[in-house]
């Protein structure tokens, strides 16, 4: 009797040892933060490759050989150069020797269709688009409108099929976009940008999602700092990328091509074994045990792990398997889950629309564009680790709450500081941007604690579409400035203070157990109110 008390004691020591974090576990975190640095790259690739580049219309009676951008002294007066042609008086033309002066063209203007443009550094100067700036701006606007499509459908393969299937479809994904390159028409340009971004988005949600399952409840914050590091580091590397290279279809070579390589991830990702526990897929998540004890060097044998029921391994692991699948009736059946998915959704949109409203605001500070670029990306490195600290210490709800306020009140002072003073405007706005980093990805990590197993990526991804509905926004607040200068600032804070206030009506999961369905969710909740 004491014998087998002792092996069982042993056996579950044993099993504990899988929890902790090893180098099966650093290298597929490593695996999964590559292809979200390429991701992260794609995402932002119009800001560069689409950015308007400077020019005029091309008046070909009177250009030189080697046209400039900058307007000739020949061009009439009160003429806007970039949108409107003046029209050439033959005669005048003819007389004087076939050369342009203020006096050669007739009072009639027409709409310019061929441009000089000061380089070919964008798909502005590629495809001509010239004076239809609001065509570049739309590249934009379509990405985004496919990372929402993607983060709808995203979640839910990854709960239906798996995580790693799931990622290795939206990394590799990604070769659609190289086919770019060899676009010469705005709307079918416009076409493949929505597809790529359709396909690869989505590892925003499921890429996520399986750090937490594979870091086990110690790493839960931790597994969020890392996949935004990843997301930064791959603006960052951008940014850098485009001030070397310029040329827009040498950035999208570099950026894309690679993500053929991730075809490997067949052979090298592995599959959540929480996943394929609470699917019932125990011989499988045996396989994987049996990897990861190889390369953790656990002592525990293949036997071992074999010998052990399919009930007794879910118990170890403190998994529950659904008898009966979840679906989207039971969520909305569920007042508690409703409620969390309402709040975070609403967190994840604010985090959204205030983080890239903020890029894109910052190309009004002066200075270089990239370093701009880069400088408004780093801040969010301290920002996401600060959020690190400030979660093990204080719990996840009360922090993300100081976070919005504190980000509403930078963001306040910023706008309100007089011009003369830029040095502190700007100092203020990267303490904004600090704390709406914070933001997100707090909200990432609180998301992923408050929802179960069984629909965590389908609720996530409801989350992660929330937050493209607010990058898509974001880049229309600079036209707010012409009705006041301060309206942004006022809807950024206005956004981000009533995601605090809502924060007031989730709990705080700091001490919990991810739950793995959404029967255990309501059951805790019904403990709760029972002591209250």
């Amino acid at each position: 009797m004491a014998e087998r008390s002792n092996n069982r004691a042993r056996s579950q020591d044993v099993f504990q040892e899988f929890e902790k974090f090893s180098s099966f576990q650093l290298i597929q975190y490593v695996l999964i933060c590559l292809p979200l640095v390429t991701v992260s790259m794609m995402h932002v690739n119009y800001i560069f490759v689409a950015e308007d580049v400077e020019h005029r219309c091309l008046v070909s009676e009177c250009e030189g050989t080697k046209p400039s951008v900058e307007i000739p002294d020949w061009w009439p007066k009160d003429v806007n150069a970039r949108c409107l042609k003046p029209v050439v008086d033959m005669q005048k033309y003819d007389k004087a020797n076939q050369t342009c002066s203020n006096n050669t063209f007739l009072e009639i203007l027409e709409e310019c269709h061929e441009w000089v443009y000061e380089n070919n550094n964008s798909i502005v100067a590629e495809l001509n688009l010239g004076c239809q700036s609001w065509k570049s701006t739309l590249v934009g606007g379509v990405h985004n409108a496919g990372m929402v499509v993607s983060m709808i459908i995203t979640g839910w393969i990854a709960d239906k099929i798996g995580r790693k299937p799931t990622i290795i479809l939206c990394s590799v994904g990604g070769l659609v976009g190289l086919f770019k390159i060899f676009i010469t028409n705005f709307y079918v340009y416009l076409g493949v940008e929505f597809l790529e971004s359709v396909l690869v988005s989505g590892l925003y949600t499921v890429a996520v999602v399986l750090l937490i399952e594979l870091g086990g409840d110690s790493k839960r914050v931790l597994a969020g700092v890392i996949f935004s590091y990843a997301v930064y580091v791959g603006e960052v590397l951008f940014a850098f990328i485009a001030m070397g290279l310029k040329y827009w279809k040498l950035l999208i070579i570099v950026v894309y091509a690679p993500t053929v390589l991730y075809s490997f991830y067949a052979l090298l990702l592995k599959e959540s074994i929480r996943w394929q526990m609470i699917r019932g897929k125990s011989t499988e998540a045996k396989s994987t045990l049996k990897i990861v004890a190889k390369m953790n060097n656990l002592k525990v044998t293949s036997k071992e792990i074999d010998d052990i029921s399919d009930e007794d391994l879910r118990k170890k692991f403190d998994v529950v398997i659904q008898k009966q699948k979840e679906t989207i009736k039971d969520i909305l059946a569920s007042k508690e889950t409703m409620l969390r998915l309402s709040v975070t959704s609403f967190c994840f949109f604010t985090s959204s629309f205030v983080y890239y409203g903020l890029i894109v605001h910052s190309v009004l500070l002066p200075g270089n564009k990239y370093i701009n670029f880069v400088l408004s990306s780093l801040t969010a490195f301290p920002g996401d680790y600060l959020a690190f600290l400030c979660f093990k210490k204080f719990g996840r709800n009360i922090s993300l709450r100081c976070a919005y306020i504190c980000s509403a009140a930078f963001l306040i002072a910023q706008t309100y500081t007089p011009e003369s003073l830029s040095w502190l405007k700007v100092v203020l706005f990267l303490f904004g941007k600090l704390g709406v980093a914070f933001c997100f990805t707090g909200v990432y990590t609180y998301s992923l604690e408050l929802f179960p197993t069984s629909v965590r990526g389908t609720l996530v991804g409801c989350g992660n579409t929330a937050a493209r509905v607010g990058s898509m926004l974001a880049p229309l607040t600079p036209l707010l400035v012409n009705e006041l200068d301060a309206l942004p600032a006022i809807l950024f804070s206005s956004t981000a203070v009533i995601a605090a206030l809502l924060l007031t009506f989730t709990p705080e999961t700091k001490t919990l157990p991810l739950f793995d369905t959404i029967a255990q969710i309501e059951h805790h909740k019904s403990k709760v109110m029972t002591h209250l």
